[in-house]
C-alpha cells in the first residue's frame, strides 16, 4: 500500500491537475443518478479528459456501454488528482478517498436525503483541507439546504429524447403512462385509483416499473404494469399520449429527471404539485401540476378529448426543456465542473455547446 500511495501522490502532480472524475455505485439501470452520472461523463468528456468510476459492481448496461473503472484500493486502483465530482450523497465514499489528493471535490446532491447529506460532507471534509463545493440538482434542495451551492439540473440528451413525429394519426387508445424504479416509495398511494379510474373512462395505461403495485388490492390491469426497464425508455414514451408522475407522500421527488424526458419527447405531462421539477413547469402553458386524485383524472380526461391542446402543450413543453439545456446559460453551468486555468474559458464553452446541441426538435 505504502508503494501505490507513492505513486498516488505523484501522480496527483502534473496533467492529472486536469482530469475529471465522475463517480457514482452506478448499480441500478433505472436510477437517475447513475444516468445523471453517464450524462456528464459524456458531455464533458466531449472536449476534457473525464473518467468515470464505480466502487460497487455496476449493472451490465453501464459495464457494456462505457469504460466504467472500478475502483479497487486492495489492488491499487483508485482515481488520483483532479476534479472529484460524487453524483449524489446517498452512498458511502472508502478510505481510499484519503489517499486520492483531489484538487477540487464537487458533491452533487439530488436526494432529498439530509441525514446522508450531512455525514457525506463530514466524511469528506475530514479527510481534505479543500473545501467541499456543493451542487444542487433543483431550486427545491437548494431551497431545503443553509449551504450555498448552484443549481445544476441533471443533463438529458435531447438528440436521444425528441417528439415522435405525427403522434396523433396512429391507431390505438389514448394512453397514460408513467416509468420510474420499481420500488413502492416511487408509486403516490393514490396512483392506483388514477389508474382505476382512466381505464374505466377507456384509457390504456402503461406503467414501466410498476410491479410493485401489483400487491395492493385493487383493479389495475396487471398487463399495464411492467417490470423497469422492460422497453427502452424513449421508445416506451414515444408510445404515450400523455405523462403521469407522483410518488408516495415518503419520498420527495428532487428532480424528477423522467419528467423532462417526457418534455423532451413532447409529451404533455401531469405531475403531482410536490416535487423538484415543479419549479420548470407553467401550469396549463408547458404541462400540469394537480393536487388530488380528481384535478389529476380531469386534467388526463381534458387532453384525451382535445388533440389540440395536447398538440399545444406538447410542443410547449419541448421548447421549455430545450431552453433548459442548451445556451449560454447552460454552457456556464457545465463549465463550473471544468478544471480552471486549463484552456480559455471562451473556448470550453465553445467545445460544451458542440458537445451538447441537441436535434432541431422541428418545433415552430
Amino acid at each position: 500500500m505504502t508503494s501505490a500511495i507513492s505513486s498516488s501522490r505523484a501522480a496527483a502532480t502534473g496533467a492529472a491537475h486536469s482530469v475529471i472524475h465522475v463517480i457514482n455505485p452506478l448499480w441500478d439501470a433505472q436510477g437517475g443518478s447513475e444516468w445523471r452520472a453517464v450524462e456528464m461523463y459524456k458531455t464533458l468528456g466531449a472536449a476534457n479528459r473525464v473518467r468515470l468510476w464505480s466502487r460497487f459492481d455496476p449493472a451490465p448496461i453501464f459495464r457494456e456501454r462505457y469504460p466504467v473503472e472500478l475502483i479497487r484500493p486492495w489492488l491499487g486502483r483508485w482515481p488520483v488528482g483532479g476534479t472529484f465530482i460524487f453524483v449524489g450523497a446517498y452512498f458511502r465514499v472508502g478510505h481510499w478517498f484519503k489517499v486520492a489528493f483531489p484538487r477540487r471535490t464537487i458533491l452533487i446532491y439530488n436526494t432529498h436525503q439530509p441525514d446522508r447529506f450531512a455525514k457525506a460532507l463530514a466524511r469528506l471534509e475530514a479527510w481534505h483541507r479543500a473545501p467541499v463545493e456543493v451542487v444542487y440538482t433543483s431550486p427545491l434542495l437548494r431551497r431545503l439546504s443553509d449551504r450555498p451551492g448552484p443549481v445544476i439540473e441533471s443533463p438529458i440528451d435531447l438528440r436521444k429524447f425528441v417528439p415522435l413525429q405525427a403522434r396523433m394519426q396512429r391507431a390505438r387508445p389514448f394512453t397514460v403512462g408513467r416509468m420510474s424504479r420499481d420500488v413502492a416509495i416511487k408509486h403516490h398511494q393514490g396512483d392506483a385509483d388514477v389508474y382505476n379510474a382512466l381505464a374505466r373512462a377507456g384509457v390504456a395505461v402503461r406503467v414501466m416499473g410498476g410491479t410493485s403495485l401489483q400487491r395492493q388490492p385493487d383493479e389495475v390491469v396487471a398487463a399495464s404494469l411492467l417490470a423497469a426497464g422492460s422497453e427502452r425508455s424513449v421508445d416506451f414514451l414515444h408510445g404515450l399520449d400523455c405523462f403521469y408522475y407522483r410518488t408516495s407522500d415518503q419520498w420527495l421527488e428532487a428532480f424528477g429527471r423522467v419528467v423532462f424526458e417526457a418534455m423532451a419527447c413532447g409529451l404533455p405531462v401531469v405531475c403531482g404539485r410536490r416535487g423538484g421539477y415543479a419549479d420548470y413547469i407553467s401550469h396549463g402553458v408547458d404541462g400540469f401540476l394537480f393536487d388530488t386524485n380528481e384535478e389529476a383524472i380531469a386534467l388526463m380526461l381534458k387532453l384525451r378529448a382535445d388533440p389540440a391542446l395536447r398538440d399545444r402543450i406538447g410542443r410547449a413543453a419541448r421548447r421549455s426543456v430545450e431552453d433548459l439545456y442548451t445556451g449560454r446559460a447552460w454552457q456556464n453551468k457545465l463549465a463550473f465542473f471544468l478544471p480552471s486555468g486549463r484552456e480559455p474559458r471562451a473556448s470550453r464553452l465553445a467545445s460544451l455547446s458542440d458537445a451538447f446541441n441537441p436535434t432541431p426538435s422541428r418545433l415552430p
